[in-house]
């Protein structure tokens, strides 16, 4: 009878999970109330709080601990790639930053970032939107080049997925960027993403949640998107994708994974 009950008890634990948009929460509450920005990392979640610390998460457990000194609140953007962390500081300047033991050092130009709207990694670049232009740079030297037009101003978010860059305008609406020339053509229809709230790239989707409480899954490289779940994602403020899982920061500071199968 008691290995019957246990086995109920993993079943429900594997229900509670078991549909598109079900969620649970992951670690203490609020424990991510001071939150202001993060970054996923080799299936770890890298934030920074209003302190200036940096901190490393596990998102599958919860658990946390500091990443070196409380030296980054000047951080404005914080993006992962090639195996390291990177921050772009309110002067304009890029650094590398260490993810185990948080040691920095400036990489390229100083102030070349200055005025950055907009932030992603693809293919192990980082592009970034400027003055309404797009830039991608090399993170191992800072050498920067420019990508088309300087026609990015309404640049709202920007993300990498399967080989392209795709854009949300500060009117909603989706555009594909070829990342070679800049080029850019719309999907889905003109201003669909305008109510969103919180948005991340998972599995070559786009995950958002509107201000009415609804997630929505995009295929990006058409514009189609579904419903996923209840509307009940209010109170997201902020959502990652850390290695095969989608997560959210909710707006009293508690973590949550979400179910996107």
């Amino acid at each position: 009878m008691k290995k019957l009950a246990a086995l109920m008890i993993v079943l429900s634990g594997t229900l509670a999970l078991a549909g598109p948009g079900d969620w649970k929460r992951v670690g203490k509450p609020g424990v991510w109330a001071a939150t202001l920005g993060g970054a996923a990392l080799d299936g770890k979640l890298y934030t920074i709080e209003s302190t200036g610390a940096l901190y490393v998460t596990n998102p599958a457990t919860g658990d946390w601990k500091l990443v070196g000194k409380p030296e980054f609140i000047n951080t404005r953007w914080l993006i992962g790639a090639a195996g390291a962390l990177y921050s772009i500081e309110a002067s304009g300047s890029f650094f590398r930053i260490n993810p185990t033991n948080g040691s920095w050092a400036q990489v390229g130009e100083a102030g070349a970032w200055a005025g950055t709207t907009a932030i992603t990694e693809l293919d192990g670049k980082i592009y970034t939107v400027q003055q309404g232009g797009l830039f991608a740079t090399d993170p191992a030297t800072g050498k920067w080049t420019q990508l088309g037009k300087p026609e990015f101003a309404r640049t709202a978010v920007l993300f990498g997925l399967g080989g392209m860059l795709y854009s949300i305008e500060k009117d909603g609406s989706l555009f594909a960027i070829n990342p070679a020339t800049g080029k850019w053509k719309q999907r889905g229809k003109r201003g669909e993403w305008g109510p969103t709230i919180a948005m991340t790239a998972l599995n070559g989707k786009l995950y958002s949640v509107e201000t009415s409480g609804k997630l929505y899954v995009t295929e990006p490289s058409t514009g189609a998107w579904k419903p996923l779940g209840k509307p009940e994602f209010g109170a997201t403020r902020r959502m990652y994708g850390v290695g095969q899982q989608l997560y959210t920061l909710e707006a009293d500071g508690s973590l949550y994974v979400v179910s996107v199968d």
